[in-house]
């Protein structure tokens, strides 16, 4: 066994570990919407911070680092497409966690302690929609992990676009408040 493949596993295992834990609170998210299980959904929100902190971050934070040796010790460039477009994903899903997610985190929080029910869940919704999206642009990146398009690859990098506009059109109008 090489250095580079070692590193592939841990390359591969991270994001096994990163994407999985975010599929798996989606679902449970969606279960408990579905099924108006509020306790779980609360749960849910109460832990996110120390999911985050344990699971989400270190895990990301391994596949840029791994990924990165990766890319120094294997045939490839940092001017690849498919290594562009997965630092691009990361860098979006580093942005949503420090300038969206955290922020909606504390607003959770906040109408918790000031006994504002209404308010926690709206912010819930919202993170959990944000969440969605950010979890279909890491599946696009993983696709472009493992498909490795270049600049030729018209099909794939059109499907991946049309995906994340499908994705961007149908959650995103669930982020605003809603009317009366």
């Amino acid at each position: 066994m090489s250095y580079y493949e070692v590193l592939l596993f841990l390359h591969i295992a991270a994001a096994a570990v990163w994407l999985g834990s975010i599929f798996f609170v989606q679902m449970l998210v969606f279960r408990a919407g579905k099924a108006g299980d509020a306790p779980l959904l609360q749960g849910l929100a109460s832990n996110s911070g120390w999911m985050a902190q344990r699971i989400f971050i270190p895990a990301s934070l391994a596949v840029l680092i791994v990924g990165v040796l990766l890319t120094i010790e294997g045939p490839w460039s940092f001017g690849d497409l498919w290594i562009v477009l997965g630092l691009a994903g990361y860098a979006f899903s580093f942005l949503v966690g420090i300038l969206f997610l955290e922020p909606e985190g504390k607003r959770i929080a906040a109408a918790m302690a000031a006994g504002d029910p209404g308010r926690a869940r709206f912010h819930i919704g919202r993170i959990n929609t944000v969440s969605r999206i950010e979890l279909v642009v890491l599946y696009v990146v993983l696709a472009a992990m493992a498909l490795k398009p270049t600049g030729d690859d018209t099909g794939t990098l059109v499907l991946a676009a049309v995906v994340l506009l499908a994705a961007l059109a149908y959650w995103a109008p669930k982020l605003r408040p809603a009317t009366a």
